[in-house]
């Protein structure tokens, strides 16, 4: 009476495997260019950025852009780092430099009649978010903790030495 069990645990095991594919790293769909707006200092034209990514300025999800009062509305941000300097408009996207590990800090700065955010953004490791992403993605849609497992399994036996690092996908202004 079991035996007909066997199978359909097979069947349901590797339904479940088969949706724990590798998480895909920002940036390797296609080949970014840096946005006119970013101007490389010397030090970053010394240095060829390893990857190019989008980065998203806006405010948070919480809060639409449009419910803001005017006088909190920045019109634009300056960021700088010691690899470039740009100017983009909020909300917005900008496609900036990465240089593997050796991605420096970046300030962030937008200031408008009311409101002030200045920060610096420290580079991150965007393939183990990516990784990370994908394992809290398997336990809330259903592949459950197999899934995360397998790909917690893939992120321990990658090879760190590809990981893309750079600065957030999504910078919110607070």
């Amino acid at each position: 009476m079991n035996k007909p069990l066997l199978p359909l645990f097979a069947l349901a095991l590797t339904s479940t495997l088969a949706g724990c594919t590798e998480p895909v790293s920002p940036g390797a769909q296609a080949a970014l260019t840096l946005s006119n707006s970013v101007q490389l200092s010397a030090a970053g034209k010394a240095t060829t950025p390893e990857k190019i990514t989008p980065v998203r300025i806006t405010f948070p999800d919480s809060r639409s852009y449009s419910a803001v009062p005017p006088a909190f509305h920045p019109k634009t941000c300056q960021l700088s780092s010691s690899h470039f300097a740009a100017e983009v408009k909020i909300p917005g996207e900008v496609n900036l430099p990465s240089y593997g590990t050796k991605t420096p800090p970046m300030r962030v700065r937008c200031i408008s009649e009311q409101f002030e955010f200045d920060e610096t953004i420290k580079p991150v490791n965007l393939t183990q978010q990516a990784y990370s992403a994908a394992a809290a993605a398997h336990v809330l849609v259903g592949y459950g903790l197999v899934g995360a497992a397998v790909t917690a399994s893939q992120a321990s036996q990658r090879d760190k030495s590809q990981d893309i690092y750079g600065y957030p996908l999504k910078i919110e202004l607070q």
